[in-house]
């Protein structure tokens, strides 16, 4: 049979093991439709495909084609399953449905116990335990064959400590079990690091959809103080959980105080999306000022910061007598550094960033940051995780 036009690509994944910088090959067709389908970070999936994503399961599809034979190969494509000697040819929407069908089957099934196991822990008398529920004694006898605990697991209610607690069990103990065992708990920690990858990227994509709407900044459950408040994660992981200004019964400080890992406080003022940030300088060509509302902002944080070291001793006493408990730490109100939220920065042309940058370089303790920026730090974040998941 005549070979179609085939692509080969090399996949360059270090989580793949023996299987890393196998060549996979992927029909005209698919390859067009890979390269112009981006994911919603805006990366092409072909792209993502040849760092060993975009497709669930690829590895173990190259390890079983690499058992099977050391000449084999592995082509995807949009026609019927087949092989023709020594290529295998594997429908990828097939392979794909599959594929979800099984994850959705299994996410569905876990939540669907433990939103039980809560209610029932909560409301006994209400939620009570069905004849198909299983009592925590008989959760030692749960079988170690990885799929048969699995499907145990997503078919009947248990209290979710347990759950927990045994599924961790038997991760661990299958990772001292045969390399076919192995692979399914590969499979179970993608599944894992994919459903929170989904969630953070969910949150960015709302975070896109709001800078096209008029929320305000600080009152209210749909201001931008409560999503930031609700999404701090996406300064970084170098931040504790924040504390809001009305927590601290302290009126002159900014809109966050941000506790960082080593025990001192950051401070971030915050502004609506739709607020300049700079202005063309018309006395001077290619140069830029900030724009009137940026300023009144810095000005605001400047004095914020003189506040704070005016009342140094008192603010920090309200902080530690209420967080340090819970933080397991005392936090110091030494200078803290400042950071500005406002406007975004996606249209600015090279010029405008470099001005940018260097307006911020003249501030000292001071920073502003775009809702861009932010964006792109959640974005950053994303990938960092899920490459530390691969």
């Amino acid at each position: 049979m005549k070979q179609p036009k085939l692509h080969r690509l090399t996949v360059k994944n270090n989580a793949f093991g023996t299987v890393n910088n196998s060549a996979v090959y992927m029909t005209e067709d698919l390859y067009q439709e890979f390269s112009q389908r981006k994911n919603r970070a805006g990366i092409p999936y072909i792209d993502l495909f040849k760092r060993g994503m975009a497709v669930r399961g690829l590895k173990h599809l190259l390890e079983h084609t690499k058992e099977k034979s050391p000449n084999a190969h592995l082509v995807l494509t949009l026609g019927p399953t087949r092989k023709d000697e020594t290529w295998y040819f594997v429908n990828y929407s097939d392979y794909a449905n599959k594929s979800q069908n099984r994850f959705l089957t299994l996410y569905r099934e876990i939540g669907l116990d433990v939103s039980f196991s809560y209610l029932h822990s909560n409301f006994p008398k209400d939620f009570m335990a069905t004849k198909n529920a299983v009592p925590s004694s008989q959760l030692a006898n749960i079988d170690r064959n990885f799929p048969e605990v699995i499907e145990k697991l997503a078919q009947k209610h248990r209290h979710k400590k347990a759950l927990i607690k045994k599924t961790t069990q038997v991760v661990e103990n299958l990772r001292n079990e045969e390399a076919t065992l192995a692979r399914n708990v590969d499979e179970l920690k993608q599944l894992l690091a994919q459903s929170s990858i989904s969630y953070y990227q969910e949150k960015l994509t709302e975070l896109r959809q709001r800078f096209n709407k008029n929320y305000p900044e600080t009152q209210g459950k749909y201001s931008w103080q409560s999503w930031i408040y609700e999404n701090n994660w996406i300064f970084g992981v170098q931040y504790g959980e924040p504390i809001e200004k009305e927590q601290v019964g302290f009126q002159n400080i900014p809109d966050f105080l941000f506790p960082t890992l080593d025990g001192f406080l950051d401070i971030l003022e915050i502004k609506k999306p739709n607020r300049e940030v700079l202005l063309a300088d018309s006395s001077h060509p290619d140069s830029y000022t900030w724009a009137s509302e940026t300023n009144r902002a810095i000005g605001q944080v400047v004095n914020y910061i003189h506040q704070i070291e005016l009342h140094q001793l008192e603010l920090q006493k309200k902080i530690n007598k209420k967080y340090s408990p819970k933080l397991g730490r005392s936090l110091h109100m030494i200078r803290p550094r400042a950071f500005i939220l406002i406007g975004t920065s996606s249209d600015w042309d090279d010029d405008k960033k470099e001005a940018f940058r260097k307006l911020n370089y003249a501030l000292h303790g001071i920073e502003v940051i775009t809702y861009t920026d932010l964006l792109q730090r959640g974005e950053n974040l994303i990938a960092l995780y899920t490459k530390k998941g691969q």
